[in-house]
Parts: structure tokens; sequence; C-alpha cells
């Protein structure tokens, strides 16, 4: 009878110590994904960072072209010569378009798609084809 008993209790003592190895497995695996996103996330917000550096640049670039534009049609006004407008212009057309390029670039980055923690995903994504694959 005795036997009988030790016979029973291995089984037991073998799935219990499975299932504690597959709890530890599954910790670490979500420990592991919380890092990944952690430095993922810390990736992305420097992007934003950048984006938005690049569309307040902007920002400031198109009022500077305005004001230039201003300066331009007031030295046109003033001077009967072009040489100065002229040259008002030119710099003008010259911060006008790196300005759009600036606030281009900047909205570009600040795109959702842009931001999405891709790397984070497809390694969750794969974690669960490991660990369930009959459920894909």
């Amino acid at each position: 009878m005795a036997n009988s008993r030790r016979h029973h209790d291995r089984p037991r003592r073998a799935v219990g110590s499975t299932a504690m190895e597959i709890f530890r497995t599954i910790i670490r695996l979500i420990a592991t994904e919380g890092r990944l996103l952690r430095s993922e996330l810390g990736e992305k917000i420097g992007l934003l960072g950048l984006g938005l550096a690049l569309t307040v640049g902007g920002g400031v670039l198109l009022i500077m072209a305005v004001v230039l534009l201003f300066v331009a049609a007031i030295s046109a006004l003033v001077s009967a010569g072009f040489t100065l407008t002229v040259a008002t212009l030119m710099v003008f057309a010259a911060v006008l378009l790196i300005g759009l390029l600036c606030l281009w670039f900047g909205l570009h980055q600040l795109q959702p798609s842009n931001l999405m923690p891709r790397k984070t995903i497809q390694q969750v994504q794969k974690d669960f084809q490991t660990i369930a694959p009959e459920a894909n």
C-alpha cells in the first residue's frame, strides 16, 4: 500500500515541478518583453522629440519667412532700386523652402505608424506562436 502511494506521488511532483518551470519561463518571458518594450518606447520617444523639434523649427522658419516677405515688400516700396528687394526675396524663398522641408519631415516623424513599437509586437507574436502554435 505504501508503494502505491509513492508511485502516485511521483507523477504529481513531476507535474508540479513542470508546472512551476512553465510558470517561471512565462514570468521570465514577460519580464524580457517588458524590457524590450521599454527600450523600444525609449527609441520612439526620441523620434517623437525629433519630430516635434523639426515641426517647431519649421514653424519658426515659416514665421521668419513671413517677416522677410514684409521686409521685402517694404524694401520694394521704399527703394526704387531692385537690388535690395531681389536679394531679400531670394533669402525669403530659401527660408521658406527650408521651413517647408523641416515642417514636412517633422510631421512625417509624428505619424502614428512611425511611433508603433513594431519590434515588441513582432516578438510577442513570435512568443505566442512558440507557446501555443495550435492557437494560430
